[in-house]
C-alpha cells in the first residue's frame, strides 16, 4: 500500500468510510497521493491531527479540484491498557468529552483557507478506542504508557463548514455583540476560545473592537 506506513487505524477506518462503493483509495493527485478520489474529481483527505501540515497540499488540490478535509472529534473515548505481551491490564471511560470547538486547536495553520469555495472542511462526531501499552517507552504525563493506535467505534454525526457564514454560526447565541475571550470561553467554546477567536479574527469572521482593562474585545465582522 503507499503512504500508510504510519496510518493510525482510526484514520484507515474513516477512509474507508468516505471512500464508499465508488471512490478510490490512495491515488496520486497534483504530486501527491490523496487519502480518497471521486468520481467526479472531488478529494477528500482525512486527518486526525495538526492540520496545519496539509496547507501545502491543499494549496495545490484546490488549482483544480473540490476538497473535503476530515476531522475527526471524541464525542466518547473508550482508554484500554494492555501490558507490552499484550494482556488487558484496563478498560475505562476517559472522563473528557470533546466538542466542535475542538477543531479550533488545529486550525492556525489554516486560517487562510476558511471560507475557500472549493473547500469544505467536515466534523466526525465519533466515539474512539484508544489502545495503550504500558511498556515504559510512554510520556511522564502517561507514566510510561504509550498511545499505541486509535480506532472508530461508532459515528454520532457530522457538521460541515462551507462559507465563513458556517463558521460564524458557531459562535454562541448567548454572547453579547462584543465580547472577550473569556466570555467567548464561557458561552461554551471551553479551553479553545483563544484559538477560535484568533483563527475567525485573521479569517475575517471577527474584528477587534477595543480592549476592556488587559482583554482583547471582539465582535462579528459585518460581512459574514
Amino acid at each position: 500500500m503507499i503512504n500508510t506506513f504510519n496510518e493510525s487505524l482510526l484514520h484507515e477506518e474513516l477512509k474507508q468510510f468516505y471512500c464508499g462503493e465508488t471512490g478510490l483509495t490512495e491515488v496520486p493527485v497534483e504530486g501527491s497521493i490523496c487519502d480518497v478520489l471521486h468520481e467526479d474529481g472531488t478529494v477528500v483527505e482525512i486527518q486526525t491531527r495538526q492540520l496545519g501540515k496539509l496547507k501545502r497540499k491543499l494549496d495545490k488540490l484546490l488549482e483544480h479540484h473540490r476538497v473535503k478535509l476530515v476531522y475527526p472529534v471524541a464525542r466518547n473515548k473508550v482508554l484500554e491498557t494492555r501490558t507490552r505481551g499484550g494482556r488487558l491490564k484496563s478498560r475505562r471511560k476517559s472522563p473528557k468529552h470533546d466538542t466542535v470547538y475542538r477543531v479550533f486547536a488545529e486550525l492556525t495553520g489554516l486560517w487562510s483557507l476558511l471560507g475557500h469555495p472549493g473547500l469544505e472542511l467536515e466534523v466526525v462526531f465519533a466515539d474512539i478506542l484508544e489502545t495503550r501499552v504500558a511498556d515504559g517507552t510512554g510520556s511522564w504525563r502517561r507514566k510510561g504508557v504509550r498511545i499505541e493506535d486509535r480506532s472508530l467505534m461508532q459515528i454520532h454525526g457530522t457538521e460541515t463548514f462551507r462559507t465563513l457564514g458556517d463558521w460564524a454560526g458557531l459562535l454562541p447565541a448567548s454572547l453579547p455583540d462584543e465580547f472577550t475571550v473569556k466570555e467567548l470561553g464561557q458561552a461554551g467554546a471551553g479551553t479553545h476560545a483563544g484559538k477560535m477567536a484568533w483563527t475567525l479574527r485573521k479569517a475575517g469572521v471577527l474584528e477587534l473592537c477595543g480592549k476592556r482593562g488587559n482583554q482583547f474585545v471582539y465582535r462579528q465582522a459585518s460581512r459574514t
